[in-house]
């Protein structure tokens, strides 16, 4: 896979794997740190939306529940738009235990694939790449006051 076309980026949370599942796949703790307003059916093919005020929703349908272990979901690289082959990206989430408590890696794929030119290829990518170091921070900051 070429770099240019994904995004990977990983945490180390001082949180037990279970708060950390928790944080990422229950929707009133999603809207803690990633956006305001999040739903979520948690089961392969279930369908959620992730709400930002200041940019509006993001649409996605689940890919892969594994829990305490992975987590993916497929969403529109447009607002408000439902996610379907040529406007979306896969986004997954892996777990897995370390001594300072979990370690969190998110993966990003698929910008190659969006119906765009290369340049706005790029630009998406690097919007979510901004999008993932913020968002990430703030679930770090919030698990570091969540007791599991």
């Amino acid at each position: 896979m070429d770099a240019s076309s994904s995004i990977t980026r990983t945490v180390v949370v001082n949180a037990p794997r279970s708060a950390v599942w928790a944080a990422i796949t229950a929707p009133d703790k999603i809207s803690q740190w990633f956006g305001q307003r999040t739903s979520l059916d948690l089961s392969v093919g279930g369908e959620a939306a992730f709400t930002w005020d200041e940019h509006g929703t993001a649409r996605a349908v689940v890919t892969e529940v594994d829990e305490p272990n992975a987590f993916g979901f497929r969403w529109a690289a447009d607002i408000d738009a439902d996610p379907v082959v040529g406007n979306s990206t896969l986004v997954r989430f892996t777990l897995s235990e370390h001594a300072a408590g979990t370690e969190l890696t998110v993966v990003e794929t698929g910008f190659d694939t969006l119906d765009r030119d290369v340049a706005d290829q790029k630009q998406a990518r690097e919007a979510n790449v901004q999008g993932w170091h913020a968002e990430l921070d703030e679930l770090v900051a919030y698990l570091h006051g969540v007791k599991a």
